[in-house]
């Protein structure tokens, strides 16, 4: 029974994420590689961004690159990951940029793994069939 649930909380953030995240004007920001395929592995479509790149551009481009745009920032919830997280909130909403915090804040809810990578081996090794429920 805890399967079910987990599973329906695992798909309502999935489709809320990608809800979100659908519009032309809207990035989700990961620290590397791993996260976004752990991202994709789940089923998250969207424009990914790498923040460390997100920071050079900002440097490099100032408040253009962030005007008027929407960032989903999906750091790890490590230290590092908040510092981080912290960091590029901070940055974009001085620059006139928004923050979308309810896909970060509903993932901490739901005690999901603490790194953004481990995600989909999260998901695989509690949801049973989960590529088959993805297809439905």
């Amino acid at each position: 029974m805890r399967s079910k649930i987990l599973m329906r909380k695992i798909i309502q953030w999935i489709d809320t994420l990608n809800n979100r995240a659908s519009y032309p004007d809207v990035e989700i920001v990961v620290e590397g590689a791993r996260d976004i395929e752990a991202l994709r592995g789940i089923g998250i479509r969207g424009k990914f961004t790498l923040a460390s790149l997100l920071l050079r551009e900002i440097k490099n481009e100032g408040y253009e690159r962030v005007n008027d745009k929407t960032f989903i920032i999906l750091t790890d919830f490590d230290k590092e990951g908040i510092s981080l997280y912290k960091k590029l909130k901070r940055t974009i909403t001085e620059l006139g940029g928004r923050i979308d915090d309810f896909p970060r804040k509903q993932y901490a809810s739901l005690k999901f793994p603490p790194l953004i990578e481990e995600l989909e081996s999260f998901t695989r090794r509690r949801v049973e069939n989960w590529d088959y429920l993805r297809i439905q």
